[in-house]
């Protein structure tokens, strides 16, 4: 039973070695467009408000990011590098039409962030997601 496990992680690693970096920049650049698209084109699910899509969006991208990095990058770092990130594309948002750059917006994007991040780190540490 533990070999079956080691082999699912075995191929998890490589999975990540090969496209680990593809698949967060993709993540990256559905960032940017979502947030960086004109007020015209802005697509909201009408289910949960703006703040919970926010969270929502940078839950999943923490837990994809700490994901791959598992091993390479502490979960502070991914946490942080994703805030930040959130930052620079919320202050974006003054330069596109029909968008404004809000705090609320971004303390909301970073609480999705640590969430994502934790609970991967968390999922990880446990062999729930086949990690180390």
């Amino acid at each position: 039973m533990h070999e079956v496990g080691w082999g699912r992680a075995q191929r998890w690693r490589a999975l990540v070695d090969r496209f680990g970096n593809r698949l967060i920049a993709a993540n990256a650049l559905l960032l940017m467009i979502a947030c960086w698209a004109p007020g015209s084109l802005m697509v909201r699910s009408g289910i949960f408000s703006g703040h919970i899509e926010h969270a929502a969006a940078y839950a999943l991208s923490g837990a994809l990011m700490y994901a791959l990095r598992a091993g390479r990058s502490m979960a502070w770092q991914v946490a942080l590098l994703l805030s930040a990130f959130a930052g620079v594309l919320e202050l974006g948002q003054i330069f596109v039409p029909g968008r404004h750059a809000s705090f609320d917006d971004f303390l909301f994007s970073v609480a999705g962030a640590i969430t994502g991040v934790l609970v991967s780190a968390a999922l990880l540490k446990h062999g729930h997601l086949g990690g180390k």
